[in-house]
């Protein structure tokens, strides 16, 4: 019974989807279910990235990654993230990327944590 409220909970705390009329870029477009009903970051990650109950926000992530570390981690979907391999074609992949890097840019703090 817990377990069944508990899922139900997590279910019922899924993203919100920005506004069509709000979303200022192809990348964003994707990233909100609104070019591929089967991509919908949105629900788990906000549809502005800064996370649900679901997911994680991503503005501690995707400063510290690498573009190629984000497309990969968008192809293999590590920890509980749905793999999203195929879904996604190269163009789209790159708008994908540039978004969330615009978003979330690399800081100096992101920047020195690959330093010895």
């Amino acid at each position: 019974m817990w377990g069944l409220l508990l899922g139900l909970g997590i279910v019922g705390c899924a993203g919100t989807q920005t506004p069509p009329e709000r979303i200022s870029s192809p990348g964003e477009a994707l990233f909100n279910g609104r070019v591929k009903t089967d991509v919908t970051c949105y629900r788990c990650h906000n549809g502005d990235g800064t996370g649900t109950l679901r997911g994680p926000s991503l503005a501690r992530r995707i400063p510290k990654l690498t573009d190629e570390e984000i497309v990969a981690a968008i192809v293999e979907g590590p920890g509980f993230m749905p793999s999203f391999n195929g879904k996604l074609d190269d163009a789209e992949m790159k708008a994908l990327t540039a978004w969330l890097r615009g978003r979330f840019p690399k800081t100096n703090e992101a920047d020195n944590s690959s330093s010895p």
